[in-house]
């Protein structure tokens, strides 16, 4: 059985896939068979909240990967575009993971541009109650290598948020720095 999302439904990118994630988990559970009563282990998936910023497209393209993973791992991941993404809605996000690029002289991406200063901004809220991680990607030739991710990592422990893992940089080769942080936010939120 498979349940699919038409193709001519009203849904922008990020609900779409949500949508097939929750699908997908309701095919899943109906697959399933059931266990043994002393076999059964409780339900350990937080929910996660996995914001990009990117001026290519890649970094939402991890994004999707992270939730994939994540989500094949027990968790509830949501992907989020930065643009769609508040102060307000932080403030009350219990787990974020942070994927963004950085572009021209060390600023966001343009879809990152108003969080990033709205974190920024002496109003600001606190975020004690709110752990997290960023996986940072830039390019090493130029001289504000990893700014932005360096910048979100800095404003979120600033605000009082806490790093769930330390920030990773990515250079060009992004995939095994990736694999090791995907990793580690695994392990950190198993430990939780």
């Amino acid at each position: 059985m498979k349940l699919t999302i038409p193709d001519n439904a009203p849904f922008s990118g990020t609900q779409r896939m949500w949508l097939k994630g929750f699908l997908d988990g309701i095919v899943s559970t109906i697959h399933q068979q059931p266990a043994a009563p002393e076999a059964i282990a409780p339900a350990a998936g937080q929910s996660v909240t996995i914001a990009w910023g990117s001026q290519t497209g890649t970094c939402e393209a991890l994004a999707k990967k992270a939730a994939k993973t994540l989500s094949s791992k027990g968790h509830i991941p949501m992907v989020l575009n930065m643009q769609d993404l508040s102060t307000d809605a932080l403030a009350s996000t219990e787990n974020l993971l942070v994927i963004t690029s950085t572009y021209g002289d060390g600023e966001p991406p343009d879809n990152a541009a108003a969080l990033h200063s709205a974190l920024h901004a002496p109003d600001a809220p606190s975020l004690s109650s709110l752990r997290f991680t960023v996986l940072a990607l830039g390019d090493s030739s130029y001289p504000d290598f990893c700014k932005c991710g360096r910048d979100f990592d800095q404003r979120l422990a600033a605000l009082g948020a806490s790093r769930a893992t330390p920030l990773i940089e990515c250079d060009v080769d992004y995939d095994e720095p990736f694999a090791k942080w995907i990793g580690a936010v695994d392990a950190a939120l198993a430990a939780a």
